[in-house]
């Protein structure tokens, strides 16, 4: 399954284009307006997202766990707001 979503947060559009197997991330790539900062954070979020499993709970998990690890900060933006444009993306909201 391939799809592509995208989501208004408070201070940016997220969108997502991904490749699915079997409800699992095989590859994604994310970009939009938003600030993310260390900036060079973006790929290594994308590469923590392989292999995921494409439900609310789970990816929100790996996404808290990926800011905590690498003290990112994106203003205006929440790991909520990801795992949401991510969801569209693979039509499973």
């Amino acid at each position: 399954m391939e799809g592509e979503g995208e989501y208004k947060a408070e201070k940016g559009l997220i969108r997502v284009s991904l490749k699915a197997t079997e409800g699992e991330i095989e590859s994604i790539i994310i970009s939009g307006d938003f600030f993310l900062y260390p900036e060079d954070k973006l790929w290594a979020l994308e590469q923590s997202l392989l292999g995921c499993r494409l439900n609310r709970e789970t990816l929100l998990n790996r996404i808290r766990d990926f800011y905590k690890k690498h003290w990112i900060s994106s203003p205006g933006v929440k790991p909520e707001d990801f795992v949401t444009a991510i969801l569209k993306a693979s039509k499973s909201e």
